[in-house]
């Protein structure tokens, strides 16, 4: 049987490396990291990795993935990074060592279906520091989900707070929101009467405050929450300019197949200028040029043209649903029907390479 394509590759030596460059980074500040792996689909080799770079916890966004990896790891501790769905509190009572909730309603519902399983689920309260996604804008707001956790749900354990950064508007962390965030942990310190656990800061975006050897985080801040950066570093340099000596690019490719090569015109005839989803279209005349179509596309990756040829000199000149087409006209390569073409690749893609169904997935190490 021939070899399948379209297909991800995934390096776990060099996403454990990357871990480990994050993890000792952190552990220099007393911050222990969370190793957020929900773009592998709740993988156990992917957190295995994680785990064994150094990462505290393993942490998903989806309850479905919390009891193979609870399984595959008894010793380590869970975390749920989204709020669950009613129908994801059984497994999140059961198998979530921590999860992050700003939603009361949903905290009561977690404590009836832990006192249920005859568990006791930790709490990590979210506080909105600007960014607009999850979590109560005030501290009056924290402090009272804080007391009702405390008082009322015996059978739940307030162990933190947190807050997000960066990922819904692109709001950064900085000192004023992060002391935004270090008041609220205080005030509920101050209402419950004792010492929280975790002051959970953020995600990699955090890590922009540490490139320079230095932590202009608030001390208090003890724990993260990151993911993108150990397994696809290349996409934070790429949008923050954010790298660190160590960090392995090779960490991920996806691999794609030609299926038909031709020399085309390079500008279409007659072109309304929208595409097939409704994008307004221009091509530069460049005369004609050699064309391959590759068997992969928007419904297999979303986005391929955030996709980079490990070929420099081949150009991805546009996708469908099921096709992208590149330009080899500048390859060194004489390229044909048949042959694999390799990419890296930032997030987006990766993220849906092995979310769906039409991808291969291939774990593999150092040669």
């Amino acid at each position: 049987m021939s070899e399948i394509f379209p297909k991800i590759q995934i390096n776990l030596d060099a996403v454990k490396q990357n871990a480990k460059v994050v993890c000792d980074l952190c552990a220099k500040f007393g911050i222990n990291v969370a190793g957020v792996i929900k773009f592998s689909d709740g993988d156990v080799r992917a957190a295995k990795a994680y785990l064994d770079g150094g990462c505290a916890q393993v942490a998903v966004s989806r309850a479905v993935h919390l009891k193979a990896l609870k399984e595959a790891f008894p010793e380590k501790e869970t975390l749920l990074t989204r709020s669950p769905m009613r129908w994801e509190i059984e497994n999140v009572a059961r198998y979530a060592d921590f999860s992050l909730h700003s939603d009361a309603d949903s905290l009561r519902a977690l404590n009836d279906e832990a006192k249920k399983a005859g568990t006791k689920p930790k709490i990590i309260l979210m506080l909105d520091v600007g960014d607009l996604r999850e979590g109560v804008e005030s501290i009056d707001e924290l402090v009272l989900l804080a007391l009702m956790v405390e008082n009322e749900l015996k059978n739940l354990y307030l162990s933190g707070i947190g807050t997000n950064h960066a990922c819904l508007n692109g709001v950064l962390p900085n000192s004023e929101n992060l002391a935004f965030l270090v008041e609220g942990a205080k005030a509920v310190e101050k209402a419950i009467g004792r010492k929280l656990d975790i002051i959970s800061g953020g995600s990699s975006v955090n890590l922009m405050l540490l490139k320079d050897g230095t932590n202009p985080m608030p001390p208090e801040i003890n724990h993260l929450r990151i993911g993108g950066i150990i397994a696809n570093p290349i996409n934070m340099r790429l949008i923050r300019d954010l790298t660190f000596e160590g960090f392995r690019e090779d960490s991920v490719r996806i691999l794609a197949e030609i299926v038909e090569i031709h020399e085309k015109e390079s500008s279409p005839k007659n072109s309304s200028g929208l595409n097939w989803s409704g994008e307004k279209i221009v091509r530069e005349n460049k005369g004609r040029r050699m064309r391959a179509i590759l068997a992969i596309g928007s419904q297999d990756i979303a986005t391929p043209m955030a996709l980079m040829p490990e070929d420099e000199k081949i150009e991805i000149i546009g996708a469908s649903s099921d096709h992208t087409i590149i330009d080899v006209t500048d390859s060194k390569k004489k390229w044909q029907s048949g042959d694999i073409v390799t990419f890296k690749t930032r997030y987006q893609p990766m993220l849906h390479s092995f979310t769906g169904q039409h991808v291969k997935k291939e774990y593999i190490y150092d040669r």
